[in-house]
């Protein structure tokens, strides 16, 4: 990948977008003027407030909200990016440049980032500024220099978030109309994310700054999949012969059900199958062990979270106690009784979470999944750590024995019910990557169908059995376990 075309790209779009008055003015308007009249606001909000412990808080808001009005103008350059220049009659010759993919990808991604960063950047610093100068007791209480990084991070990571989408709905649209229109679907949640961290900010507690430190890493995260996923989906042959695209479901349905029906790794083309019909007896024998194999990847992830899980909730319970949680561990020893009404609806809640967190996963890249095996996990190992905390030993039983509590309420199920929800959480984070990296000769929406259909069949013929044995075990043994050892 050549760093100068990439820079060609950038300066030549970047160039295009900073001689044009129709965009120049508002950018100046937002960071310049809008800055400063919020800080002329200041004394009329002193005095209308009354309060002095008040205004403070308000100051980082105020500071996010002047670095997010110009950053959400990145939507307009970015949504234009490719759709743009098919409309002007420009993408052909765009496209024909003697550059790869990668390339032109991330110089169109880099110059549709820049502009409205640098105004961004430049609101800040002359909200900073004119309110140092003019306010200087209110800006030593309000802002420090870890809001003041925070704040920074938090709108170059939302700026990265909203142009890596913009441009992924640019490539694979066919008019500025239907960008703009599927855009909400972007503007809608960084707007809800906003909102959350203006509570957090407002709230300025120690808790509230460590979330919107995760907020950073988690907004970060995304940026890198979403960015990752644009250049695994652009292909020029395909936006050059993309038209007026119809959905048909019956060829969705079609295709589907030949991944469905027989097993073959990710990229074999639908043509290249055999048509075979589905077959249990195959399944079991030959595919399950083919895709135990194929999934080895996300399987080591749902690993790592559950071991993130057993280290945080083990931490959190032997260092805090949670009030909303001490009821629960009072009632160790509690056995409900053995029914199999019981045992069915935990397999039922079992079912529903891994078919939900499956299926959500597609839309913010397997994060559902990843939570399920970690907050399982985590719930063990928080009981575990907080009976350990006060005073339980791992060596003997007892009553107030994390070492009791684990054979008790984990072991008789969590033997079958824990890989399984982990097996799960692999299908969830395959169906989450789909849209990152489609295999060579994969489309990205034939990617998508594929790991659906691998998780609908080990959804049915794995997940389902396995889930119904380990609620029938919680729901008929356990409940006899618990009377054993902590006495009725």
């Amino acid at each position: 990948m050549s760093i100068s075309a990439i820079r060609t790209i950038t300066w030549r779009e970047v160039g295009d977008t900073l001689t044009d008055w129709r965009i120049l003015a508002p950018m100046f308007i937002l960071a310049f003027v809008l800055p400063l009249l919020l800080v002329s606001a200041a004394n009329f909000a002193i005095r209308f407030i009354a309060d002095d412990t008040t205004v403070p808080l308000l100051v980082p808001f105020v500071m996010l909200l002047v670095g997010f009005i110009p950053a959400s103008f990145s939507l307009i350059t970015a949504l234009e990016t490719f759709v743009g220049e098919r409309e002007r009659n420009s993408l052909e010759a765009l496209l024909a440049m003697p550059i790869s993919d990668g390339a032109l990808y991330l110089g169109k991604l880099a110059s549709s980032l820049l502009p409205p960063l640098i105004s961004a950047f430049t609101a800040m610093g002359v909200f900073c500024t004119a309110l140092w100068l003019g306010y200087p007791q209110l800006f030593a209480r309000g802002l420090t220099a870890e809001y003041i990084l925070v704040i920074v991070l938090l709108i170059t990571a939302k700026a990265i978030v909203m142009v890596a989408s913009a441009v992924i709905i640019s490539s694979h649209t066919t008019s500025v109309r239907a960008a703009n229109l599927l855009a909400s679907f972007v503007l809608l949640p960084t707007a809800s994310v906003v909102q959350l961290e203006a509570i957090l900010i407002i709230g300025r507690t120690a808790r509230a700054w460590a979330v919107l430190w995760l907020i950073v890493l988690l907004l970060a995260v995304i940026a890198i999949a979403l960015i990752r996923t644009g250049m695994g989906a652009f292909n020029r042959e395909e936006i050059l012969s993309r038209e007026h695209e119809q959905l048909n479901l019956r060829q969705v349905g079609r295709t589907w059900m030949t991944f469905f029906r027989e097993y073959r790794p990710a990229g074999v083309a639908p043509e290249a199958y055999a048509h075979q019909r589905f077959s249990p007896g195959r399944f079991y024998r030959r595919e399950l062990p083919a895709l135990l194999r194929d999934y080895r990847l996300p399987i080591a992830v749902a690993l790592i979270a559950a071991l993130g899980g057993l280290l945080s909730g083990g931490y959190i319970g032997s260092t805090y106690r949670v009030r909303p949680l001490e009821a629960y561990l009072e009632n160790i020893g509690r056995a409900p009784m053995p029914s199999l009404g019981l045992g069915l609806g935990i397999a039922i809640n079992n079912m529903r979470v891994a078919a939900l967190s499956g299926i959500f996963s597609l839309f913010v890249f397997g994060v559902f999944a990843f939570l399920v095996p970690a907050v399982a996990f985590a719930q063990i190992s928080f009981v575990a750590g907080s009976l350990a905390g006060r005073g339980g030993s791992w060596l003997a039983l007892g009553h107030g024995s994390p070492l009791q509590f684990v054979l008790a309420y984990v072991l008789p199920h969590g033997i079958v019910e824990l890989p399984t929800a982990m097996l799960g959480a692999a299908l969830g984070l395959r169906v989450g990557a789909a849209l990152m990296a489609p295999p060579q000769g994969f489309t990205v929406g034939q990617n998508i169908l594929w790991s659906l259909a691998q998780l609908a069949k080990m959804w049915l013929f794995v997940l389902v059995p396995l889930f119904l044995l380990a609620g029938l075990i919680e729901g008929l043994i356990s409940p006899l376990v618990i009377v054993a050892l902590y006495g009725a």
